[in-house]
């Protein structure tokens, strides 16, 4: 089961492949790519190869898009890492922004508990 992400806003699945960079606790830099699983007005779902600590802050290159993020958690899922991360600077995602590959028309929205 994934964490609790971005509770508040509907999540939309997809599938493209973003480019991941960030510098480690060195100072040198990294680059990897990551898979885009879900994606919403402030934050998203990245599934990656390698773990990144949380709040470390990421740059972010869609195919015709780019924006800073901060990592909120790394889990273990399988075999590789899911990322979760928070726009920074103000950015928020839109379909008119960034489309991506595979967009699928549907929203997740969080279960609540009835009281």
């Amino acid at each position: 089961m994934r964490p609790e992400r971005r509770e508040d806003e509907d999540r939309e699945l997809c599938a493209d492949l973003v480019k991941v960079q960030w510098k480690l606790e060195s100072g040198s830099p990294r680059s990897e790519w990551a898979i885009l699983e879900d994606i919403s007005p402030s934050g998203a779902c990245l599934e990656i190869d390698e773990p990144i600590p949380p709040d470390t802050v990421v740059s972010l290159q869609f195919k015709n898009d780019r924006c800073q993020a901060r990592i909120k958690y790394c889990k273990r899922d399988k075999e590789n890492y899911l990322l979760g991360v928070e726009f920074e600077q103000g950015y928020r995602w839109s379909r008119r922004r960034f489309k991506p590959e595979h967009l699928i028309q549907f929203r997740l929205r969080r279960v609540r508990k009835g009281k």
